[in-house]
């Protein structure tokens, strides 16, 4: 593993703090920007319902390119969407230096919510996997690479090393600020400042509401009313509504630990910042033997945001676009 300091980024002094980072990138000024310049890329994106096995269905959009571009997949954070502003900041570059685009929606995110029946949790694996072989089928491209961020990185990790078991190839994975220790992320979201706890749980609230709007065996209405914090949502809901009894059994589950990394088998690039106030950089493999995985620690850019000027562009943007042509050529 090939682990190097990021020395390419550095943003202007009043974005250096994580917290500014990390508002100034989802909301206000840069969310009205990027949904500007991305009107006309969102006009012509396509959407896509796809069968990803045993009954399960995921919600995606598809903006394509030349017939030899290689189709990179983006898998957002929880609690995310396919519109969410990294996402399609990250889209836009990518498709205006010639790569083709897939924004996938995992279970119960965006407007998926009718299309299955149980809860999306984190563990699902085979929801993406499955999206994943169903896109190599459905869209004819010389190669495939994914990029996830957050939530979205462990799920671009994990079904990177499920490749094997799986009928795709990816020729290139980026995870960003990915989930490497769930349970260390949730007690830091716990323990840090309450904003981030509060942005999770009001958004998972609304989530599962969404979801009994249209499923009536779901009851849970009452419960979500008597519960205020991610540790009691996540008492009730693990052994509820996922195969686990207690929250520890969930998060070990796809906890990224005991040096499983280094069974990545294809060309592998994680990014993440030292000041990341929601997964913390200590967290991250440091001695792993596998030349195909890379880390790149950047002492700023909080948690996905890496904005490097007032434009409230990301330097994480040109670095996808880098990472993927370099292996494709």
């Amino acid at each position: 593993m090939m682990f190097s300091p990021v020395t390419s980024y550095s943003p202007p002094t009043g974005l250096r703090n994580a917290h500014v980072q990390n508002i100034a990138s989802s909301v206000g000024l840069r969310k009205w920007l990027v949904h500007r310049r991305s009107r006309s890329f969102r006009h012509h994106s396509r959407e896509v319902i796809l069968d990803c096995g045993q009954g399960v269905r995921l919600q995606g959009y598809y903006n394509p390119a030349g017939a030899q571009a290689p189709l990179i997949i983006l898998l957002h954070g929880w609690e995310g969407c396919s519109d969410s502003s990294y996402i399609l900041s990250a889209a836009l570059n990518l498709h205006r230096h010639g790569f083709a685009v897939f924004r996938l929606n995992f279970r119960d995110h965006g407007s998926s919510h009718h299309l299955n029946r149980e809860l999306f949790n984190s563990t699902r694996l085979s929801d993406v996997t499955g999206a994943l072989e169903a896109i190599s089928r459905r869209f004819n491209h010389p190669r495939y690479g994914l990029a996830g961020f957050s939530l979205g990185g462990n799920f671009a990790l994990r079904c990177t090393l499920a490749q094997a078991n799986c009928h795709y190839e990816l020729y290139q994975t980026v995870a960003i600020c990915p989930v490497i220790c769930p349970n260390d992320t949730m007690k830091t979201l716990a323990d840090g400042i309450p904003f981030y706890e509060s942005y999770f749980v009001r958004k998972w609230k609304e989530s599962l509401l969404e979801k009994t709007r249209h499923f009536s065996h779901l009851r849970y209405q009452d419960k979500l009313k008597q519960v205020s914090t991610l540790k009691e949502l996540n008492e009730y809901f693990i052994p509820t509504h996922t195969p686990f009894c207690d929250s520890d059994s969930y998060f070990d589950a796809y906890h990224l630990k005991d040096k499983r990394l280094e069974s990545i088998p294809s060309p592998t690039t994680i990014i993440t910042s030292e000041d990341d106030p929601i997964v913390r950089a200590r967290m991250l493999p440091r001695q792993l033997n596998n030349p195909q995985l890379k880390v790149e620690l950047s002492r700023y850019g909080s948690h996905c945001a890496f904005l490097k000027n007032y434009a409230m562009e990301s330097w994480v943007d040109d670095r996808l676009v880098y990472l993927f042509q370099s292996q494709d050529r």
